[in-house]
């Protein structure tokens, strides 16, 4: 695949989303998410998401969202359905803009659209010396465990872990594998792993497709991400005011919990201990001779390095649905 300067890259993806409506400042930031998203080899956020922004910028421009409530240390937005890596940002940044006065924030979003790699946005919080825990919703892509029908969303959860020289960051959905799998494995021609996802007679299919119309995913470890997977949709929805079961790109929950990291031990004590336990697991003997031993996050910030330094490959074709000429 051709290799594109994250420069290049991002005056490509300004340049395209102010022709199409967004303001300069919330151009560069969308821009920064969808790089970043490339930059760690997460694709699945990066993008393939941005004819879908742009759609939906030529059917609705986008709208900024309002404050509906606010303490000293928490804060409810309705994003008003505007776009979700926009609102996501907007809500990480008054967290972040709450523990300047708070040793805790909350943070509560309903009217999101898609909320984007919300790994992203609890590293903003983490590279603050703040702990993170991020979760959001969706509309129904996943079955409840021992069912057949769509009812959960993937439903993401991250906890960001301040740490040096980098955050450990643990991303995951709660589902066996994601919509933006699905999407990435449709665009490459792949099939899934077997047991991730149902076909629309809740059949177990491999096809990305079916999986996608008419289908569902699987939780991830069964029960268990089940049972995650309901904590996350109460504490995005109810929680929030957000939809209980959101329709497809309205009404999506987002919740925010940050707190300083001395909140009950002085920030010292706690990096020291964090670094105890990060010397233990890295000197662990690896399954492969020579191997290592990565932590949450690691192997994203590896990738991030290595594009900062070389570029992001982008497929041709993708490159040129987006920018209209060839790489």
């Amino acid at each position: 695949m051709p290799i594109v300067r994250i420069d290049e890259l991002r005056g490509l993806l300004v340049a395209l989303y102010e022709k199409n409506g967004l303001g300069g400042r919330d151009a560069r930031i969308v821009a920064d998410i969808i790089i970043d998203a490339e930059a760690c080899g997460r694709r699945t956020h990066g993008l393939i998401r941005v004819q879908p922004m742009l759609k939906k910028l030529a059917g609705d421009d986008h709208r900024h969202g309002v404050w509906l409530k606010e303490t000293s240390g928490s804060a409810l937005y309705d994003g008003r359905n505007g776009l979700g890596y926009l609102v996501s940002h907007t809500a990480t940044v008054k967290a972040l803009e709450l523990l300047r006065g708070s040793p805790v924030a909350v943070v509560g979003v309903r009217g999101a659209t898609h909320t984007g790699p919300i790994g992203y946005f609890a590293r903003m919080v983490a590279l603050e010396g703040c702990i993170a825990i991020f979760m959001a919703n969706c509309s129904p892509m996943a079955a409840p465990w021992g069912a057949v029908t769509a009812v959960l969303g993937t439903n993401p959860i991250t906890v960001g872990l301040p740490h040096r020289p980098w955050p450990i960051i643990a991303d995951l959905a709660t589902t066996a594998t994601t919509y933006g799998d699905c999407r990435v494995a449709l665009e490459e021609g792949r099939r899934l792993p077997e047991g991730v996802a149902l076909d629309k007679l809740g059949r177990p299919t491999t096809d990305p497709a079916e999986a996608l119309h008419g289908g569902c995913l699987l939780p991830f470890g069964g029960h268990k991400g089940y049972a995650l997977a309901v904590i996350v949709q109460v504490l995005t929805s109810a929680f929030t005011g957000a939809a209980a079961i959101p329709p497809p790109t309205t009404d999506y929950g987002l919740t925010i919990f940050a707190l300083h990291r001395d909140l009950l031990v002085e920030a010292g004590l706690y990096d020291s201990l964090t670094e105890q336990l990060v010397q233990a697991i890295k000197a662990a003997r690896p399954e492969q001779e020579g191997g290592d031993v990565l932590l949450p996050g690691e192997r994203s910030e590896l990738s991030r390095e290595r594009a900062v330094r070389e570029g992001i490959e982008v497929p041709e074709k993708l490159y040129s649905s987006l920018f209209g000429s060839s790489v």
